[in-house]
C-alpha cells in the first residue's frame, strides 16, 4: 500500500456557523482524497466524522458561534499518521472531556466518538480547540489476534 507523502500540510478557516461544519467536511474529505499517495479511505471517514464533532463543539461551546467567528482546521499527514487540529474561537468555559449520555440525551457522544476513534486526542494548547491523529499502519501482525467472534482485537482486548 502506498503512503501518503511526507510533511502534507494545509489549513483553511470556515465561518462559525452550522452549515459550514457541512462544507469543512467536504474540504477534508477532498483534501485527503486528492493529496499524493493514498490516505486509506476508513482513515479519510473517520477523520471527516471527528472533524465534523470538532467542529460542531467549537460552535456550540466557543465563541465561534458568535457573529463573525471562524474555526480553523489544520491538516498534517505524513507516513505514519494523520493529525487534524479545529482551532476555535476560544471562550470556551471549561476544556473539552468526555461526558456520560443517556440512549434518549439529543448530545453528548462527540468525544466519546472522538475518544473512540482517535490514536491520540485533547485540547489544543491555550484551550482554543480540539486535535486528534489516526495511524495510517496497521498495528504490527505480533499485536493483533482474533477473537472467537472473529473480529479483529489488541492483545490487551482479549485480557
Amino acid at each position: 500500500m502506498r503512503r501518503t507523502a511526507p510533511g502534507i500540510l494545509v489549513a483553511r478557516s470556515f465561518p462559525g456557523a452550522p452549515e459550514q461544519v457541512g462544507a469543512a467536511r467536504r474540504w477534508l474529505q477532498d483534501t485527503l482524497t486528492r493529496t499524493p499517495g493514498l490516505i486509506p479511505d476508513a482513515i479519510t471517514a473517520a477523520a471527516v466524522l471527528l472533524l465534523s464533532e470538532a467542529a460542531t463543539d467549537a460552535i456550540r461551546h466557543t465563541a465561534t458561534g458568535a457573529t463573525g467567528g471562524i474555526f480553523t482546521v489544520h491538516v498534517h499527514a505524513d507516513r505514519e499518521r494523520l493529525a487534524v487540529a479545529v482551532q476555535d474561537g476560544g471562550g470556551a468555559v471549561s476544556r473539552p472531556e468526555r461526558m456520560p449520555s443517556g440512549i434518549e440525551d439529543g448530545g453528548g457522544r462527540g468525544l466519546a466518538l472522538v475518544a473512540a476513534f482517535a490514536e491520540t486526542w485533547g485540547p489544543l494548547p491555550a484551550g482554543s480547540g480540539l486535535a486528534f491523529s489516526l495511524a495510517l499502519r496497521a498495528p504490527e501482525p505480533a499485536d493483533a489476534v482474533t477473537t472467537t467472534a472473529g473480529a479483529r482485537g489488541t492483545r490487551e482486548d482479549t485480557r
